[in-house]
Protein backbone atom coordinates (compact mmCIF):
# COMPACT_ATOMS: atom_id res chain seq x y z
CA UNK A 1 0.00 0.00 0.00
CA UNK A 2 1.27 3.66 -1.54
CA UNK A 3 0.42 6.61 0.66
CA UNK A 4 1.23 9.83 -1.55
CA UNK A 5 0.48 13.12 0.07
CA UNK A 6 -1.54 15.26 -2.04
CA UNK A 7 -1.19 18.80 -0.73
CA UNK A 8 1.48 20.26 -2.34
CA UNK A 9 -0.34 21.79 -5.16
CA UNK A 10 -0.53 25.12 -6.79
CA UNK A 11 -4.34 25.17 -7.44
CA UNK A 12 -4.78 25.16 -3.35
CA UNK A 13 -4.73 28.84 -2.92
CA UNK A 14 -2.24 28.82 -0.14
CA UNK A 15 0.09 26.60 -1.61
CA UNK A 16 0.11 28.64 -4.71
CA UNK A 17 0.72 31.79 -3.26
CA UNK A 18 3.61 30.20 -1.45
CA UNK A 19 4.86 28.85 -4.62
CA UNK A 20 4.66 32.42 -6.28
CA UNK A 21 6.27 34.18 -3.69
CA UNK A 22 9.23 31.53 -2.70
CA UNK A 23 7.64 31.08 1.02
CA UNK A 24 10.24 28.63 1.83
CA UNK A 25 9.50 28.19 5.36
CA UNK A 26 5.94 27.35 4.57
CA UNK A 27 6.59 24.33 2.15
CA UNK A 28 9.11 23.46 3.73
CA UNK A 29 6.80 22.81 6.99
CA UNK A 30 3.77 21.28 4.28
CA UNK A 31 6.49 18.44 3.43
CA UNK A 32 7.90 17.93 6.61
CA UNK A 33 4.42 17.33 7.88
CA UNK A 34 3.07 14.98 5.45
CA UNK A 35 5.95 12.95 5.64
CA UNK A 36 5.10 13.08 9.55
CA UNK A 37 2.35 12.13 8.99
CA UNK A 38 2.92 8.63 7.38
CA UNK A 39 3.27 9.77 3.58
CA UNK A 40 5.38 7.41 1.59
CA UNK A 41 5.40 9.76 -1.50
CA UNK A 42 4.98 13.60 -2.07
CA UNK A 43 2.96 14.60 -4.92
CA UNK A 44 4.11 18.46 -6.14
CA UNK A 45 2.06 20.34 -8.22
CA UNK A 46 3.78 23.73 -9.22
CA UNK A 47 0.98 24.90 -12.29
CA UNK A 48 0.14 28.65 -10.51
CA UNK A 49 -1.91 31.06 -12.68
CA UNK A 50 0.72 33.51 -13.61
CA UNK A 51 3.59 31.31 -12.50
CA UNK A 52 6.52 29.66 -14.77
CA UNK A 53 5.93 25.82 -14.11
CA UNK A 54 9.30 25.07 -16.15
CA UNK A 55 11.14 27.15 -13.09
CA UNK A 56 8.67 26.99 -10.53
CA UNK A 57 8.58 22.87 -10.53
CA UNK A 58 12.43 22.17 -10.63
CA UNK A 59 12.59 25.20 -7.42
CA UNK A 60 9.96 22.99 -5.74
CA UNK A 61 11.53 19.95 -5.96
CA UNK A 62 14.98 20.94 -4.99
CA UNK A 63 13.24 22.59 -2.04
CA UNK A 64 11.58 19.47 -1.26
CA UNK A 65 14.30 17.50 -1.39
CA UNK A 66 16.06 19.64 1.08
CA UNK A 67 13.43 18.76 3.54
CA UNK A 68 12.69 15.29 3.30
CA UNK A 69 13.94 12.02 1.65
CA UNK A 70 10.89 11.06 0.27
CA UNK A 71 10.27 10.15 -3.45
CA UNK A 72 8.44 12.54 -5.68
CA UNK A 73 5.68 12.44 -8.17
CA UNK A 74 5.31 15.21 -10.74
CA UNK A 75 2.04 16.22 -11.42
CA UNK A 76 2.16 17.91 -14.61
CA UNK A 77 1.48 17.79 -18.13
CA UNK A 78 3.88 20.27 -19.35
CA UNK A 79 6.81 17.98 -20.66
CA UNK A 80 9.33 20.71 -20.33
CA UNK A 81 8.49 21.34 -16.71
CA UNK A 82 9.45 17.26 -16.05
CA UNK A 83 12.20 17.47 -17.73
CA UNK A 84 13.28 20.07 -15.66
CA UNK A 85 11.84 18.59 -12.53
CA UNK A 86 13.59 15.30 -13.54
CA UNK A 87 17.02 17.17 -13.84
CA UNK A 88 17.13 17.70 -10.16
CA UNK A 89 15.78 15.07 -8.98
CA UNK A 90 18.00 12.50 -6.53
CA UNK A 91 16.34 10.40 -4.64
CA UNK A 92 17.25 6.98 -5.56
CA UNK A 93 13.58 5.53 -6.25
CA UNK A 94 12.02 6.60 -9.72
CA UNK A 95 9.66 9.01 -9.58
CA UNK A 96 5.88 9.04 -10.72
CA UNK A 97 4.95 11.46 -13.48
CA UNK A 98 1.02 11.92 -12.90
CA UNK A 99 -0.33 11.69 -15.59
CA UNK A 100 -0.27 10.57 -19.22
CA UNK A 101 -3.85 9.04 -20.79
CA UNK A 102 -5.05 7.85 -24.45
CA UNK A 103 -4.86 11.34 -25.62
CA UNK A 104 -3.04 11.69 -28.61
CA UNK A 105 -1.64 15.19 -27.89
CA UNK A 106 -1.00 14.07 -24.39
CA UNK A 107 0.23 10.50 -25.22
CA UNK A 108 2.74 11.92 -28.22
CA UNK A 109 4.57 14.58 -25.89
CA UNK A 110 4.93 12.25 -22.66
CA UNK A 111 5.56 9.02 -23.90
CA UNK A 112 8.44 9.42 -25.56
CA UNK A 113 10.04 10.74 -22.18
CA UNK A 114 8.48 8.08 -19.57
CA UNK A 115 10.17 5.19 -21.80
CA UNK A 116 13.72 7.19 -21.74
CA UNK A 117 13.60 8.54 -18.37
CA UNK A 118 12.38 4.92 -17.05
CA UNK A 119 9.76 6.53 -14.67
CA UNK A 120 6.49 5.60 -13.23
CA UNK A 121 3.67 6.76 -14.77
CA UNK A 122 0.05 7.52 -13.68
CA UNK A 123 -1.95 6.86 -16.89
CA UNK A 124 -5.71 7.90 -16.98
CA UNK A 125 -8.16 6.38 -18.57
CA UNK A 126 -9.54 8.62 -21.21
CA UNK A 127 -9.07 9.49 -24.38
CA UNK A 128 -9.86 12.09 -27.25
CA UNK A 129 -13.67 11.13 -26.70
CA UNK A 130 -13.20 11.72 -22.89
CA UNK A 131 -13.72 9.69 -19.69
CA UNK A 132 -15.58 7.11 -21.32
CA UNK A 133 -18.71 5.21 -19.48
CA UNK A 134 -18.70 2.23 -19.13
CA UNK A 135 -16.39 -0.56 -17.58
CA UNK A 136 -16.04 -2.10 -21.09
CA UNK A 137 -14.56 0.99 -22.51
CA UNK A 138 -12.14 1.99 -20.36
CA UNK A 139 -10.72 -1.68 -19.81
CA UNK A 140 -9.88 -1.24 -23.69
CA UNK A 141 -7.92 2.28 -23.36
CA UNK A 142 -5.83 0.32 -20.23
CA UNK A 143 -5.60 -2.90 -22.37
CA UNK A 144 -3.59 -0.79 -25.55
CA UNK A 145 -1.55 1.55 -23.17
CA UNK A 146 -0.49 -0.65 -20.97
CA UNK A 147 0.95 -3.09 -24.17
CA UNK A 148 2.40 -0.05 -25.33
CA UNK A 149 4.69 1.14 -22.21
CA UNK A 150 5.39 -3.31 -21.86
CA UNK A 151 6.62 -3.30 -25.43
CA UNK A 152 8.60 -0.48 -25.03
CA UNK A 153 10.43 -2.29 -21.75
CA UNK A 154 8.35 -0.50 -18.73
CA UNK A 155 7.72 -2.47 -15.82
CA UNK A 156 4.13 -4.02 -15.25
CA UNK A 157 4.37 -2.55 -11.50
CA UNK A 158 5.72 0.76 -12.76
CA UNK A 159 2.34 1.63 -14.29
CA UNK A 160 -0.58 3.07 -12.03
CA UNK A 161 -4.46 3.04 -13.61
CA UNK A 162 -6.47 6.17 -12.78
CA UNK A 163 -9.86 4.84 -12.56
CA UNK A 164 -11.29 8.58 -12.83
CA UNK A 165 -13.86 8.30 -10.04
CA UNK A 166 -16.51 11.33 -10.44
CA UNK A 167 -18.71 12.58 -8.09
CA UNK A 168 -21.65 10.81 -6.85
CA UNK A 169 -23.27 14.32 -6.57
CA UNK A 170 -23.21 14.77 -10.59
CA UNK A 171 -23.40 10.68 -11.44
CA UNK A 172 -25.07 8.86 -9.16
CA UNK A 173 -23.33 5.44 -9.90
CA UNK A 174 -19.80 6.83 -9.69
CA UNK A 175 -18.59 4.97 -6.77
CA UNK A 176 -19.99 1.91 -7.68
CA UNK A 177 -18.60 2.05 -11.50
CA UNK A 178 -14.93 2.87 -9.67
CA UNK A 179 -15.21 0.36 -7.14
CA UNK A 180 -16.33 -2.42 -10.18
CA UNK A 181 -13.65 -0.21 -12.47
CA UNK A 182 -11.05 -1.27 -9.77
CA UNK A 183 -11.91 -4.81 -9.75
CA UNK A 184 -11.69 -5.06 -13.08
CA UNK A 185 -8.10 -3.27 -13.53
CA UNK A 186 -6.67 -5.57 -10.78
CA UNK A 187 -7.93 -9.36 -12.26
CA UNK A 188 -6.69 -8.01 -15.44
CA UNK A 189 -3.40 -6.37 -14.40
CA UNK A 190 -1.97 -7.97 -11.39
CA UNK A 191 1.57 -6.40 -11.52
CA UNK A 192 0.10 -2.78 -12.23
CA UNK A 193 -0.95 -0.91 -9.74
CA UNK A 194 -4.68 1.45 -9.18
CA UNK A 195 -4.90 5.02 -8.29
CA UNK A 196 -7.73 7.49 -8.03
CA UNK A 197 -8.34 11.21 -6.71
CA UNK A 198 -10.01 9.86 -3.68
CA UNK A 199 -11.67 13.25 -2.88
CA UNK A 200 -13.43 13.48 -6.15
CA UNK A 201 -15.85 11.31 -5.13
CA UNK A 202 -17.35 14.00 -2.56
CA UNK A 203 -17.50 17.10 -4.62
CA UNK A 204 -20.42 19.16 -4.10
CA UNK A 205 -21.43 17.30 -1.30
CA UNK A 206 -21.32 18.77 2.19
CA UNK A 207 -18.92 17.01 5.02
CA UNK A 208 -17.28 15.98 2.21
CA UNK A 209 -14.23 14.37 4.63
CA UNK A 210 -17.07 11.62 5.81
CA UNK A 211 -18.15 10.75 2.07
CA UNK A 212 -13.67 10.25 1.32
CA UNK A 213 -12.61 8.09 3.58
CA UNK A 214 -16.13 5.95 3.63
CA UNK A 215 -15.32 5.61 0.32
CA UNK A 216 -11.59 5.24 0.69
CA UNK A 217 -12.33 2.30 2.74
CA UNK A 218 -14.37 0.43 0.08
CA UNK A 219 -12.34 1.11 -2.73
CA UNK A 220 -9.34 -0.96 -0.27
CA UNK A 221 -11.33 -3.42 -0.53
CA UNK A 222 -11.76 -3.64 -3.98
CA UNK A 223 -8.07 -3.83 -5.01
CA UNK A 224 -6.97 0.02 -4.72
CA UNK A 225 -3.17 0.07 -3.46
CA UNK A 226 -2.05 3.84 -3.95
CA UNK A 227 -3.84 6.61 -2.16
CA UNK A 228 -3.38 10.25 -3.26
CA UNK A 229 -4.77 11.56 -0.11
CA UNK A 230 -4.45 14.68 2.46
CA UNK A 231 -2.59 12.52 4.91
CA UNK A 232 -2.62 15.05 7.40
CA UNK A 233 -6.53 14.33 7.49
CA UNK A 234 -5.98 12.31 10.79
CA UNK A 235 -9.96 10.22 10.53
CA UNK A 236 -8.89 9.44 7.27
CA UNK A 237 -5.60 7.84 8.21
CA UNK A 238 -7.22 6.44 10.79
CA UNK A 239 -9.30 4.78 8.42
CA UNK A 240 -6.57 3.57 6.38
CA UNK A 241 -4.41 1.93 9.32
CA UNK A 242 -7.89 0.34 10.42
CA UNK A 243 -8.71 -1.26 6.97
CA UNK A 244 -5.19 -2.63 6.36
CA UNK A 245 -5.43 -4.20 9.93
CA UNK A 246 -9.23 -5.89 8.24
CA UNK A 247 -7.91 -6.22 4.75
CA UNK A 248 -5.12 -8.63 6.66
CA UNK A 249 -2.42 -6.22 4.77
CA UNK A 250 -1.03 -5.19 8.14
CA UNK A 251 -0.29 -8.78 9.61
CA UNK A 252 -0.93 -9.07 13.30
CA UNK A 253 -2.10 -5.53 13.32
CA UNK A 254 0.98 -3.94 14.00
CA UNK A 255 1.29 -1.25 12.03
CA UNK A 256 -2.32 -0.38 13.49
CA UNK A 257 -1.03 -1.01 17.20
CA UNK A 258 2.15 1.27 16.43
CA UNK A 259 0.04 4.17 15.40
CA UNK A 260 -2.35 3.66 18.04
CA UNK A 261 0.53 3.83 20.43
CA UNK A 262 1.83 7.41 18.77
CA UNK A 263 -1.16 9.02 18.86
CA UNK A 264 -2.17 9.20 15.10
CA UNK A 265 -5.49 6.93 15.25
CA UNK A 266 -8.30 9.09 16.21
CA UNK A 267 -11.40 7.58 17.84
Amino acid sequence: MLVIGESINGTIPKVGQAILYRDEPFLRELAKTQYESGAHFLDVNAGVAGGNEVEDLSWLVQLIQQEVSLPLMFDSANPQALKSALSVYHHSAPPILNSISGERSKWDQLFPLVVEKRCKIVVLLMDDQGIPKTIEERLRIAERLYQKFVEAGLPPDYIFFDILVLSVAVEPDAALLGLNMIQTIRSHFPQAHLICGVSNVSMGLPARRLINRTFLAMAMAAGLDTLLVDVRDQALMSSIYASKALLNQDPYCLEYLNAYREKKILV
